[in-house]
């Protein structure tokens, strides 16, 4: 368990015992069950999807254990809980969870936030948000003891916002001299009957394979499909091509329908490698 100063600010867990399980022991069995860390190799990115673990644990710990989780990740995910600010990070502090805390990689946030001013500490966006959180305990059981984590959560910021940022972090990652996670937090198509929803999955699915980023972003618009996390995906997508990658694979899908869900409000979720 890696612990922190008393002086920092930490981010107490949201969804603990509703979206994963609440006991540290239940917490890390549950999560060790999904996950097979002998097969990984390294990555540039994943994209996992933010579910309750009854819904999506499956998929993130077959997503990531495919890959070599390094001691720094970025994650990036959308905002659920209303705040206004377009873009908000932690620079200091730490995340907490069930089987400990996660510090905040406070050089790297910095090194961002000179880079794209419009990234804001705002603490209270972080909060209640569960988009960041659901990941940790996989990182935690995956990761370096010495795990770290920068963590950023977009609202309403702009297209031309998300291209900056995708920069930024490519220029960042070169500069650090150890290798960087990143990580988009992202479901698929939301509240949809299940051939709709497999519809629109598909053609997601499909443009994230392609990197194509815009194609992404366009169909979201233009098919009027609630996909909880585009942005997030069209920035790590974006980055990881500045980071000269050019491939993505798809390893599991799945939706809530399957998990005893309601088959006419289905949400979909998937999982990605980038390398």
């Amino acid at each position: 368990m890696v612990t922190t100063p008393s002086s920092y600010r930490i981010r107490r867990p949201a969804v603990a015992g509703y979206y994963y399980p609440q006991q540290p022991d239940l917490l890390a069995d549950a999560v060790d069950g999904w996950v097979n860390p002998h097969v990984s190799t390294p990555a540039v990115a994943v994209i996992v999807p933010h579910g309750s673990y009854r819904h999506s644990g499956a998929i993130t710990g077959a997503v990531l254990s495919r890959v070599r989780v390094p001691r720094r990740c970025l994650i990036i995910g959308p905002s659920h809980i209303g705040r206004a600010t377009p873009w908000s990070i932690m620079v200091t502090g730490a995340y907490r969870t069930p089987l400990g805390d996660v510090p905040i990689d406070q050089p790297l946030a910095e090194a961002l936030q000179d880079r794209c001013p419009f990234l804001q500490s705002d603490e209270a966006a972080q909060r209640g948000e569960h988009a960041i959180e659901v990941q940790l305990p996989f990182l935690q059981r995956l990761a370096p003891a010495d795990l770290t984590v920068v963590p950023i959560i977009m609202a309403l910021g702009c297209e031309q916002e998300s291209l900056q940022l995708a920069e930024a972090v490519a220029q960042v990652v070169r500069m650090v001299e150890e290798p960087t996670l990143l990580i988009a937090s992202s479901d698929l198509s939301h509240y949809e009957s299940q051939a709709c929803g497999r519809i629109h999955d598909q053609a997601i699915i499909e443009r994230i394979c392609a990197m194509d980023s815009r194609g992404l972003v366009r169909y979201v618009r233009e098919a009027d499909v609630l996909m909880c996390g585009w942005g997030a995906v069209a920035c790590v997508l974006d980055a990881s091509q500045r980071l000269g990658v050019s491939v993505t694979d798809g390893v599991a899908y799945g939706s809530s329908d399957q998990a005893g869900g309601d088959p006419h409000s289905v949400i979909g979720y998937a999982g990605f490698v980038v390398r």
